[in-house]
């Protein structure tokens, strides 16, 4: 697994070689058992990979017991405003 994509603030690679689906799933399912939310917000931006990538990270947090809610596309920081407000 590369693991170049992870940065200090957000996860940026090349698709499918350095970000994929099964990285995101993974990711989802690291992110529940290291913070244990009981719920997470998930946006996405209008790439066109991003549904299939917020598709997976999805399916890992759910696998975990998180109940996720999804907002589709999202501008830059609406995510955050939608997450403060759960």
């Amino acid at each position: 697994m590369d693991l170049s994509c992870f940065k200090a603030y957000d996860l940026r690679g090349r698709i499918p070689d350095q970000l994929n689906p099964e990285l995101a799933r993974d990711v989802g399912r690291a992110y529940a058992s290291w913070l244990r939310p009981s719920k997470v917000v998930v946006g996405q931006d209008i790439r066109l990979t991003s549904p299939e990538l917020s598709q997976a990270l999805t399916e890992g947090l759910v696998e975990s017991g998180v109940d996720v809610y999804l907002i589709g596309e999202v501008w830059y920081r609406r995510d955050l405003f939608c997450d403060r407000s759960l």
